[in-house]
């Protein structure tokens, strides 16, 4: 089936991607719906770059109120103009009347088939399946109290996964940040054909916690990493 993934840049829609090409399907594009007000987490600019490196056409559009509508009508604009037939996403779990099953609503009645490859998935497993995977995440968003200034920049690995579930069991964090808690980079997968390299970050205050801003960004090719 010929789909698109709505992509954020992050672990999550990333994880969905790749388990959706081992699948079969054919992603011919991913795709980013901005908001009105656009994620400080996930800047345009290097969602762009991850396309370039996973050799995916990019698709986005900038929406405004209502959501809902604007959301289903550049889904069935897709379908119309770039012949897509299923849309994925990587949705893990109902979280609230808001955001449980939106995409299922958006895409209700317009032919358009939506693929969850994350959805009920436990947390945990979800993180370990991208270290299994090859992925190289990043932070690039922290929210208070849950963590602080010094995890932007650092990679999801068995060191932090084992740091993160030990608050998620002492504050109740989310470890996959469902709740804003943090928010993810994708700089490296296996269907990534180039890695994107980030060797300078400014590390910004926000009104929640902190950002990461890139001040130096460069895509370099996989095999060259290896030869020093």
């Amino acid at each position: 089936m010929k789909v698109a993934v709505l992509w954020t840049g992050g672990k999550d829609s990333a994880l969905a991607c790749h388990k959706t090409i081992k699948s079969g399907h054919e992603v011919a594009y991913v795709a980013t719906l901005i908001w009105s007000k656009p994620s400080l987490a996930h800047s345009l600019s290097l969602i762009k770059l991850q396309s370039e490196a996973m050799n995916i056409p990019f698709l986005w559009d900038k929406l405004e109120e209502p959501y809902f509508e604007a959301y289903r009508e550049a889904i069935i604009e897709m379908a119309n103009e770039y012949g897509i037939k299923g849309i994925v996403t990587g949705d893990i779990a109902y979280v609230d009347d808001f955001h449980g099953n939106w995409i299922d609503k958006v895409c209700e009645g317009t032919g358009v088939e939506v693929i969850k490859p994350l959805w009920g998935m436990e947390r945990e497993k979800i993180l370990h399946e991208l270290l299994s995977y090859g992925f190289k995440v990043i932070l690039t968003s922290v929210t208070e109290p849950w963590l602080t200034k010094d995890w932007l920049g650092r990679t999801i690995d068995s060191k932090s996964i084992t740091e993160i579930q030990q608050l998620h069991e002492k504050k109740g964090l989310d470890m996959c940040g469902e709740f804003g808690e943090y928010h993810t980079m994708t700089i490296d997968a296996p269907f990534f054909k180039k890695i994107i390299k980030i060797p300078q970050f400014k590390k910004l205050k926000t009104e929640k916690g902190y950002i990461l801003k890139p001040a130096e960004v460069s895509l370099e090719a996989k095999w060259s990493s290896y030869v020093k």
